[in-house]
């Protein structure tokens, strides 16, 4: 093919078709410059935008396989929360039949004078009410502390630009409460 086109060059010059005037050789050698460049330093621009590539789908797919990974345990979590809500339930249902048969049994205890009973009592159901308030915190805290360890995880794990620039903003934030 080239040495079609170098024959066809020549004729066409022998043949005065063109004339080399400094224009047309300024195209020549621009056309020339180009084709050397393509075909000297193609496949190494080539390569280098093939690992450019290849860096750029694997950190995608980190990013995906950290985020599966987290919404799987936020899956699991979500479950446990559930679970937590049914058991919530139940404990409201034994506290409500606690609290009618303790009533119940209240209005007997007066009626028979035996109002030891009944301050054991109470003071049982107080100590019970004490427990479940308590049981109530620790299950908020435990949740606000797995929020914040998931926010964090979400700032400084990911490598994606924009959760990165959201970590650096709370740090500043941070910086500034101090």
């Amino acid at each position: 093919m080239r040495f079609f086109l170098t024959i066809l060059f020549v004729l066409i010059i022998t043949n005065k078709l063109f004339l080399f005037n400094e224009e047309f050789l300024i195209l020549l050698s621009f056309i020339s410059f180009c084709f050397i460049v393509y075909e000297q330093l193609g496949s190494l621009f080539n390569s280098y935008f093939e690992t450019k590539v290849l860096t750029i789908k694997n950190s995608l797919l980190n990013s995906i396989n950290l985020i599966s990974n987290k919404l799987d345990e936020k899956q699991k979590f979500n479950k446990k929360i559930i679970n937590f809500q049914k058991n919530i339930i139940l404990i409201k249902q034994y506290y409500l039949k606690f609290s009618i048969t303790f009533l119940t049994q209240f209005i007997i205890y007066l009626n028979t004078k035996e109002k030891i009973n009944f301050l054991s009592k109470l003071s049982h159901l107080n100590q019970l009410e004490k427990k479940y308030f308590k049981l109530i915190i620790l299950l908020l805290i435990k949740k606000i502390n797995i929020l914040n360890l998931l926010t964090k995880f979400y700032g400084n794990n990911l490598q994606i630009k924009r959760f990165k620039t959201l970590n650096l903003i709370n740090k500043l934030t941070l910086i500034k409460k101090i």
